[in-house]
């Protein structure tokens, strides 16, 4: 029985004595105590009491100890802590790779995410005029019934905000156009392309705007009718190296129709910026068209509204003035509908930032990059917490080292220190490793998302980033190791008693926490995947294999284009490797061509829903294969047939015309045109399955002359395409065969998700890498420490499946508790996500036993090399020293 110390005189010691001395005149005292508690107790508590009144002498007490700040600033002392640090990390060579390593790996994915988070968040920060500058967004009300907000505005907007609000400095009104460009040259044939991406805008685009010339006065550059600027990519297309200045470009199809003069060549836009055009022309051309002449200019919502404030004005102010302006200027049109209009102004800052908007543009929301930067965090956690792990394993293998230092008079606050300038260069040199492994990753990223990435290293917030996760790194990782090592006590070190307990409950939350996390991101990946094959591979009610579609003549008047479509048409169709064709105003994943206002015939006008329409010659409905459930398609021999319409089935609720049967018997007003039902389709996914079945209509045309699709033979497709191709450029000389295949094009409205599932992937596997990492560096560790258990068990018969299987269980136990913490928290974020797709997967138990099984197999084939080794070693080789 151990007999305890008098507790007075134990605390008045504890009280006065320097730390340093404190273990060393504690351990003698009691083991002192002790033996004189075997003559006499009493004896005993009274020679302690003395011996600590001996003790009080100005070298032993805390008055007077020696100013610690000289030894911490020391210059000599600072090299050798350097000179140790260094000597630790070629010592033990192994477990320094893995830290640095390790940590080199979180840092690099810290700074990609950073990186990636960054470009996101800067989008249109380009602007000088940034701060004043909002699109104007646009909801509908019905009946008190909210309409999802859209950016499309009426033409006649921009300027009654100019006129009635004074704090409107300018407006600017854009509206997306494609069309057929032919370049005419002496020296050559012509240049023919589709540009699908041109933008007619107001003259003070460009003033708005902030965008670098290249040639020619952006500011006026557009004052002319005619006048057509180009990015530097489009003028290199059509004019090479020449000045394209002055040039003359002749646009065909629509309404931009005509021949415009070259004013001004701009910079390709820069990849952070909302805008995406190749070519701008003045909204001249499309305002003077007979569908704009005829309105009032608040009938056509198929424009996009900017407007710039005035110094000293803000978005508050303005928008207090909207419910006055909307019931002014935009309810009486809306008023015999029973409906009202909202405005709300959108910094361009925060376009894409905002997703959800109808007409939108590409964005990305808030919530997803701070779910990327929860990714960041954890996994440098994961780093952080492989340092800690691995550190404090090593505990006593350093705490003899401790002990001597401790005995021989170190101050406990010195060995902090040094553990510390560890923690500095280890931190330090991965650093600079995480730096050439984020500029090597960063273009994988790009890659992803379709930009060109890079780092710049002028950026003051590059090198404030990487002096943080470097100071956070060395403070977070480093501080409880030197605490750790720097708290063992010399009497027990010495005499080869540890503290191998300490700690190891605090290690296996770590490891715990690594892989909870790790599983979560592969989880979470690998629903991800799953999704979105789900979508690219569900039926959506429409032929999509094998589906060719070109795009219709822009060069040639209307009627001349029907007229050779038609006789193409023909000609495609008696081709053997072509199965049917058809042409349209649109294709499934490419919009539609009328947004319409529809009721059912007889219903007051309060009852408008929206719809899509979309025009289609006779063979498109048998050509994409979609199913009737009542009535039949267009007949072209029956004038009554081609002025009626098809209906899908979700348009059966939205306007209340009952069963699909009875549907036949109603009419629809499709804006101010009335038409008869013929025909109800099984509903199909023309757009993302994101979105749920919505109102969906066919109106005949006799040859539409947008697109052309055609269903193709599987084993002859390219020699079909390349007979078509002549078939085409022989009946429309001049013409560009451009074309694309249904499938790809629908699926590219999977980018977003793609691009999140792949980013999502990388780092998953970037996470799973560095808690291996860890894991085999713990293994590795804790193998060698209980070598002579190994030995032990092994003379005594135990097999080498069983020690393999003893040492492995402990760390697959981790594995499965990590399991049971990420599997609840994994099922609310899946959940979560999924809620925003119409179409999706359900939650099945693979989704997240088979993550768990990846990760345990991971973790049994990196545990077991250093298990496995240390269980085959000879025991005699071990106990050998014993």
């Amino acid at each position: 029985m151990n007999a305890a110390p008098p507790k007075y005189a134990l605390k008045f010691l504890r009280w006065f004595c320097r730390e340093d001395c404190l273990d060393e005149i504690e351990g003698d005292l009691t083991e002192l105590y002790r033996k004189h508690c075997l003559e006499s107790s009493s004896r005993a508590h009274w020679k302690f009491a003395s011996s600590v009144i001996r003790y009080l002498r100005p070298e032993y007490m805390k008055l007077f100890q020696r100013s610690r700040s000289h030894s911490l600033i020391s210059i000599s002392m600072i090299q050798n802590y350097f000179t140790l640090a260094f000597r630790n990390i070629r010592k033990r060579a192994t477990f320094s790779f893995i830290n640095i390593v390790g940590l080199a790996m979180g840092v690099c994915a810290c700074l990609v995410i950073l990186k990636y988070i960054d470009f996101e968040t800067s989008y249109d920060t380009f602007n000088v005029n940034a701060a004043s500058l909002y699109r104007i967004n646009r909801t509908f009300i019905q009946n008190e019934e909210r309409k999802s907000p859209n950016i499309m505005t009426t033409y006649g907007l921009g300027p009654a905000l100019a006129t009635d609000l004074p704090e409107v400095k300018r407006y600017i009104r854009t509206h997306t156009e494609h069309s057929v460009v032919t370049c005419e040259s002496g020296e050559s044939d012509a240049k023919v392309f589709h540009e699908e991406n041109i933008l007619a805008v107001d003259s003070t685009f460009l003033r708005a705007f902030t965008f670098k010339t290249l040639t020619g006065n952006l500011s006026t550059a557009l004052d002319q009718a005619n006048a057509i600027v180009l990015t530097q990519s489009v003028a290199h297309k059509y004019f090479g190296a020449a000045d394209p200045i002055g040039k003359t470009l002749t646009l065909a199809g629509g309404r931009m129709s005509g021949s415009y003069t070259v004013s001004s060549v701009m910079e390709d836009i820069p990849q952070n910026s909302h805008f995406d055009f190749d070519i701008l022309v003045p909204l001249y051309a499309i305002l003077q068209s007979t569908q704009y002449q005829n309105d009032d200019g608040w009938a056509w919502n198929n424009f996009t509204t900017y407007i710039q404030l005035n110094d000293g004005a803000n978005q508050q102010t303005a928008e207090q003035k909207f419910p006055d302006f909307c019931r002014r200027r935009l309810d009486p049109k809306w008023k015999d509908y029973n409906g009202h209009v909202e405005l709300k102004l959108q910094p361009l800052r925060d376009i894409h930032l905002h997703p959800g908007l109808r007409g939108d543009v590409e964005t990305v929301s808030r919530g997803t990059l701070y779910f990327f930067g929860m990714i960041a965090v954890f996994i440098v956690l994961i780093a952080w917490i492989n340092y800690i792990n691995l550190s404090t394993a090593r505990a006593m293998e350093r705490a003899r080292e401790v002990g001597i230092k401790k005995a021989i008079g170190a101050f406990r606050s010195e060995l902090i220190t040094q553990f510390l300038f560890e923690s500095v260069v280890i931190n330090f040199i991965s650093t600079l490793l995480a730096v050439g492994l984020a500029i090597t990753l960063l273009p994988v990223l790009g890659d992803i998302i379709g930009k060109e990435l890079s780092f710049q290293f002028s950026d003051v917030r590059l090198w404030f980033a990487l002096a943080g996760l470097s100071i956070v790194g060395t403070l977070a990782s480093g501080i409880y190791p030197a605490f750790v090592l720097s708290s063992f006590r010399i009497t027990k070190v010495l005499k080869g008693n540890g503290s191998e307990g300490r700690g190891f409950s605090l290690r296996k939350a770590l490891v715990v926490f690594q892989f909870a996390a790790s599983l979560i991101l592969i989880t979470g990946t690998f629903v991800v995947y799953r999704q979105i094959h789900f979508m690219q591979s569900q039926d959506k009610g429409l032929q999509m294999d094998q589906m060719l579609v070109l795009s219709g003549p822009g060069t040639l008047p209307w009627k001349t284009a029907q007229q050779k479509l038609e006789i193409f048409k023909e000609e495609v169709k008696k081709m053997p490797g072509v199965k049917a064709i058809a042409t349209s105003g649109a294709v499934p994943g490419g919009g539609h061509n009328w947004g319409a206002d529809i009721r059912k015939s007889g219903t007051p006008v309060t009852e408008i829903k929206s719809g899509s329409v979309v025009w289609v010659d006779p063979d498109f409905i048998p050509t994409y294969n979609i199913t009737f459930i009542a009535g039949k398609n267009f007949d072209p021999r029956v004038k009554s047939d081609m002025e009626s319409v098809i209906i899908n089935e979700a348009s059966l609720a939205a306007f209340g015309l009952g069963t699909a049967e009875q549907a036949l018997k109603e009419q629809l007003v499709i804006g101010e045109d009335t038409a008869s039902i013929i025909g109800v389709l099984k509903n199909y996914n023309w757009s993302s399955l994101k979105s749920d079945y919505t109102p969906f209509l066919f109106l005949a045309d006799t040859i539409a002359t947008t697109k052309v699709s055609i269903h193709l033979a599987a084993h002859t497709i390219p020699a079909t395409i390349e007979a078509i191709d002549e078939r085409y450029k022989t009946l429309i000389p001049g013409e560009p065969f451009e074309y694309t295949f249904v499938d790809d094009s629908f699926n590219r409205q999977y980018k977003s998700d793609q691009q999140f599932g792949s980013i999502f992937g990388l780092f998953a596997t970037l996470a799973v890498a560095i808690s291996c990492l860890g894991l085999w560096g713990l293994a590795s560790f804790t193998t060698s420490q209980k070598m002579k258990e190994i030995g032990i068990r092994k003379v005594l018969g135990a097999s080498i499946s069983g020690i393999v299987i003893l040492l492995l269980g402990q760390f697959l136990q981790l594995v499965l508790v990590a399991s049971f913490i990420a599997l609840p928290l994994s099922w609310y974020g899946i959940n979560t996500w999924l809620q925003g797709f119409a179409f999706h997967i359900g939650l099945h138990w693979d989704l997240f036993v088979l993550p768990i099984a990846i990760l345990m197999l991971i973790a049994f084939l990196t545990v077991s090399m250093q298990v496995v080794k240390g269980a085959i070693t000879n025991p005699a080789k071990i106990l050998r020293s014993e």
